[in-house]
């Protein structure tokens, strides 16, 4: 019998990581799902004995240590890291001129710095998988268009450069590289109200050309495109926004 796939989500407590675990696990994976929240939010996949949540900061390189530790101990490889923790922090809505200085601090740390800290630090784990491999960065259109929050989108612009920066070293590794660019991803209760209203009235999203937003399973969907069947994709940044940038 073949050996499972053993994909690491970071940011695993989210909406996104949510239709992923069960994208993966549906497929006959072994799903790490790794976020700062000390339980398991998921509860719907804790009987699973392919699953399983780790607590870890992923701005903190010690916890990202700790996190490796208990990686190797239990399964000593990975085979897809899917690194998406991120999130706008504080004054940074507010503009350039109103956002503190520790809020650019910790919004850079958190989007762009802990990208390049979980990749380091676990790259060992990655190395020791022999078959079809992935890092995938999870970035933002905020990150290719206006969307007035300059230091998030600074720092999602950033893990373009990131994907861009490794694919050398990745490659002599056999570890294929890529970005998804989400747009506007509903929450589970604006997907009624945006059925009902066809795309137009949810408070605060841009509006979209395809009348209807991305919801969690299309990027899961992208996800799993990105590390079991496009083989041959690498370097790319995929944009999934239903139009909002058309």
């Amino acid at each position: 019998m073949d050996k499972k796939d053993i994909i690491l989500i970071t940011g695993g407590a989210g909406n996104i990581a949510k239709a992923a675990i069960h994208k993966y696990l549906e497929n006959n994976c072994i799903v790490i799902a790794t976020d700062i929240k000390e339980k398991n939010v998921h509860k719907e996949f804790e009987n699973n004995l392919d699953y399983t949540y780790f607590q870890c900061d992923v701005t903190n390189v010690e916890s990202i240590e700790n996190l490796k530790q208990k990686i190797e101990e239990k399964y000593g490889r990975i085979t897809h890291l899917i690194s998406m923790a991120g999130d706008a922090i504080g004054t940074d809505i507010q503009g350039i001129e109103q956002v503190t200085i520790e809020d650019i601090d910790k919004t850079i740390k958190l989007n762009l710095s802990s990208h390049i800290y979980i990749t380091t630090i676990l790259l060992p784990l990655l190395k020791r998988e022999t078959n079809n491999k992935t890092i995938t960065y999870v970035s933002s259109i905020n990150a290719l268009r206006a969307y007035d929050v300059p230091v998030y989108s600074a720092s999602k612009a950033g893990l373009y450069g990131l994907t861009r920066g490794i694919l050398q070293d990745m490659g002599n590794l056999q570890i294929r590289v890529n970005t998804i660019s989400p747009g506007t991803i509903l929450k589970p209760y604006e997907v009624e109200e945006s059925i009902r209203t066809n795309g137009e009235s949810i408070k605060g999203r841009p509006k979209t050309k395809y009348k209807e937003f991305a919801i969690n399973t299309d990027i899961a969907d992208a996800m799993y495109s990105i590390t079991h069947i496009m083989k041959k994709m690498v370097g790319q940044n995929v944009v999934i926004d239903a139009g909002q940038m058309a």
